[in-house]
């Protein structure tokens, strides 16, 4: 896969996960929560179900189990200044999701309205993504990071420079851990990074 730098159209904030990938990157559906229950997504504003006219024409796409959530409140709260994800595990109803994890309400963001986006998982044939790096958590320059490139491969980076786009296509950014027990160190401690597609 080639791509050109002056050819990304698409960009996402990266929510760590060691696995779910990147998503979209076009949002599918955006709205605002209504109230905060852990697992679910909550927006009395609906939307959620497919609806398809008496001539059999879909006018509502919906939301379909296996899209990905992204808690865009989380950007303020999140140790890497990103967003939280989850995969819909279930629709619920018109107005509410089920949810793989819970990112609502997120810790820190006081409001009972948090802004959320949905989008396509990215797992199939997975998408490729360049990624660019923001500074460390603690506050230096340099930070790690830890990527699952498009064929697999899982590799940790140390010392990237802010503003670093790396050199390496990728599907997902995982928080990765500590060093431990003979274990090196994988822990992403990265802020801001984004995804270019």
């Amino acid at each position: 896969m080639i791509i050109n730098t002056g050819s990304y159209t698409s960009a996402i904030p990266v929510a760590l996960s060691d696995t779910i990938n990147i998503p979209g990157p076009v949002p599918r559906f955006s709205g605002t929560t209504s109230s905060l229950i852990n697992n679910k997504l909550v927006d009395t504003t609906g939307g959620f179900l497919q609806v398809i006219d008496a001539n059999g024409n879909i006018t509502n796409q919906g939301v379909q189990v296996g899209q990905i959530i992204y808690n865009m409140a989380a950007i303020n709260t999140t140790t890497w200044l990103g967003p939280e994800a989850a995969v819909v595990t279930a629709i619920d109803s018109d107005t509410q999701l089920s949810l793989s994890v819970n990112i609502f309400p997120v810790t820190g963001a006081p409001s009972a309205t948090q802004e959320y986006s949905i989008y396509d998982a990215n797992k199939a044939k997975p998408k490729g993504f360049m990624i660019q790096v923001g500074s460390a958590a603690d506050g230096s320059s340099a930070a790690g990071v830890y990527v699952k490139t498009i064929d697999g491969q899982d590799i940790f980076l140390e010392g990237v420079q802010p503003g670093t786009v790396l050199p390496l296509v990728v599907q997902r950014v995982m928080k990765g851990a500590p060093a431990a027990a003979g274990k090196p160190n994988t822990q992403t401690d990265a802020e801001n990074i984004f995804a270019y597609n």
